[in-house]
């Protein structure tokens, strides 16, 4: 992450930009930019008929997003961006970006290990919403977004997601009164603290035996 970035920061044409929190990155800029996440959260959505818009992705520090993920392809739905968070991005116009990674090899390495590390948590999201349990669903949402924004894959570490009940529900694929129900169950487990527009991970550790379907295994922990 660190290497894409430095390398990315010195390039002739590179503009930083700072995006406030709940503002839409404009689509026919994005068609023709690579953009680098440095601080911050930006989730990709489907516009579809009628609100809550599905939530595809959501991207955070260390993300590289390419002009081919504004393709509407494998669905016709138009995709569009927000910012989740004060958003900080580096952003470079994609043949400059494609003739700088052709003459620089350790930058082409490092984009490509990035490019597989995405495609590894996509992965994991794709598989997070094949689960019809709620119970297990919203908790795994929770590890993936607690990843993505920036605690990293440490298995261990709590961290405060500041995110809506909604964009969790959204990002989940599950309603919001579903939801609701399943992070108050947890609350009540002692696993999360919730606040408003705040989920606190307590317990990852357990967490993610929930949501995998294990027992949970710390002393006088339940879910019932």
């Amino acid at each position: 992450m660190e290497l894409v970035a430095s390398e990315l920061a010195t390039l002739p044409g590179v503009a930083t930009r700072e995006y406030r929190s709940g503002e839409s990155l404009r689509p026919e800029r994005l068609k023709q930019l690579h953009i680098y996440i440095r601080t911050g959260a930006i989730a990709l959505h489907v516009a579809l008929e009628r609100p809550p818009h599905a939530i595809l992705e959501v991207c955070g520090p260390g993300w590289l997003l390419s002009p081919p993920l504004w393709e509407p392809t494998p669905t016709p739905e138009p995709r569009h961006a927000v910012a989740l968070l004060p958003t900080t991005t580096l952003e470079l116009p994609a043949d400059v970006f494609s003739r700088y990674l052709a003459a620089d090899a350790p930058l082409a390495s490092a984009v490509a290990s990035r490019d597989a590390h995405q495609y590894a948590l996509a992965l994991d999201h794709l598989a997070m919403l094949t689960v019809r349990d709620p119970l297990r669903r919203v908790p795994e949402a929770l590890l993936l977004l607690l990843e993505r924004l920036g605690s990293g894959p440490d298995p261990a570490a709590s961290g405060r997601l500041k995110v809506s009940q909604q964009l969790i529900a959204a990002f989940a694929n599950l309603s919001r009164q579903t939801t609701n129900k399943q992070l108050r169950r947890l609350a009540r487990a002692g696993l999360v603290g919730l606040e408003r527009g705040v989920v606190n991970v307590r317990d990852p550790v357990v967490l993610r035996d929930v949501a995998a379907g294990r027992p949970p295994h710390a002393s006088g922990t339940s879910t019932a």
